[in-house]
């Protein structure tokens, strides 16, 4: 099981019900507080999974703090996450989603110096219904965000990916990118709305969403060389959905993730 074996690998605590984490590997079961700290200084790895009845998460990373999530979706499932990033500190996620879900992040940088970063995936087949929808809140000068989330859709799945990045009248020096990068395979659709709202001058900015179906050029050289026309789609996808982890924030997560992944695919 993927999970457990991540838990294992991070030597994951249950968070006590006052939600104050210091360093090390967290995971949230029945009973946990999910209204979570991540104390100043600290080096925290946090499993954020819908394996329990999880909808509303508030996380608050203090000053100078470094939090690193994994948000594994892999039931039917609805999910608000709420990060708020203090001075120097940093946020890093990784977000899977393989089943019907909506899931929302929404993280805010509220003093100087405060990073975030997400980097996610959703792999969508059959019926599925999935919605991504990731904001994130300049609110303080000199902070940095670099949103990047890949959508797969086959079969008549339906999938989308909103996201919002806002910029505050006081933060500048804001240095934010946003990626959604999609494609679809039959009657399947992505809706993809990635979004600016600047109300600062000194800032770096930018935005961009593709949705396109796979390279037939690409399948037909690998069908040229022996490969069925099933194999072909999975191979390309998984290249294309891949990098995502393989840069998973928790080292030594990769290949269960990838096999996560590609035990979905197999259902193309």
């Amino acid at each position: 099981m993927v999970l457990q074996r991540i838990k294992e690998l991070i030597a994951a605590q249950a968070i006590p019900a006052n939600g104050h984490i210091t360093s090390g590997g967290w995971t949230f079961e029945e009973g946990s507080g999910y209204d979570v700290v991540v104390e100043s200084g600290a080096e925290a790895v946090l499993i954020l999974a819908d394996s329990i009845n999880i909808e509303d998460v508030n996380i608050d990373v203090a000053k100078g703090a470094t939090l690193r999530i994994l948000n594994l979706v892999q039931h039917h499932s609805a999910m608000n996450i709420a990060i708020g990033v203090a001075e120097d500190a940093q946020c890093l996620m990784t977000q899977v989603v393989v089943s019907s879900s909506d899931s929302r992040v929404v993280a805010s940088l509220m003093e100087r110096g405060a990073r975030f970063e997400l980097g996610g995936v959703f792999v969508l087949t059959d019926d599925d219904q999935a919605s991504v929808t990731v904001d994130v809140n300049h609110i303080a000068s000199d902070c940095q965000s670099h949103t990047s989330v890949k959508g797969v859709a086959v079969g008549k799945s339906h999938g989308s990916f909103s996201g919002l990045v806002y910029v505050a009248p006081d933060a500048q020096r804001t240095d934010s990118v946003q990626s959604s990068r999609n494609v679809t395979m039959g009657d399947a659709h992505i809706e993809t709305l990635p979004q600016l709202e600047i109300y600062a001058d000194d800032v770096k900015c930018s935005h961009g969403a593709t949705v396109g179906q796979m390279d037939s050029d690409a399948i037909l050289y690998m069908r040229q060389r022996g490969l069925s026309l099933a194999d072909a789609k999975r191979l390309q996808i998984e290249g294309f959905v891949d990098d995502v982890v393989l840069h998973s924030v928790i080292a030594g997560s990769e290949e269960a993730l990838a096999e996560l992944l590609a035990e979905k695919l197999n259902r193309l």
